[in-house]
Formats: structure tokens, sequence, C-alpha cells
């Protein structure tokens, strides 16, 4: 395939609400993770030495949700 050739149509559209999928996944995860996040941190405050642990759960629930959106999208292509 030449290296000029354009995306078809029919992947273009494909791969959008793929990228699309995974933004609201990764929306939803990160909003699901901000909630222990900002409880640890209101429990225990910034001072403990926690912030690492709160910095961490958004950053996980965030790559999980994008993941599990992605994955979703591309089964409901088949």
């Amino acid at each position: 395939m030449p290296s000029t050739a354009r995306i078809a149509p029919v992947t273009a559209g494909r791969q959008t609400a793929k990228s699309s999928a995974g933004v609201v996944g990764g929306v939803i995860g990160l909003l699901v993770g901000l909630v222990p996040a900002l409880l640890i941190l209101y429990i225990y405050g910034a001072e403990r030495g926690i912030k690492a642990i709160a910095l961490t759960v958004p950053i996980a629930t965030f790559t999980t949700g994008l993941l599990i959106g992605l994955v979703k999208a591309k089964r409901e292509w088949k």
C-alpha cells in the first residue's frame, strides 16, 4: 500500500468511535477514582505522606476506565 493512501471512511469512523469510547471510559474512571482519593486526603490530611497514594488511585482508575472503554468499543464493532 502506498504511503499516500488514505484511511477508508469506514475505518476512520470506527477509529473516531473507538477514541471517543476510550475518552468516555477514562473520564468515568477518573471521576470514580477521585472519590476515594479525596476521601483519603480528607481523613488523613496531606501532611501524612498519603499524597502519592491519593494520586495513584485516580491514575489507576483512569487507565482502567480507558482500557475498558476501548475494549467495549472494539467488541461492539463485531
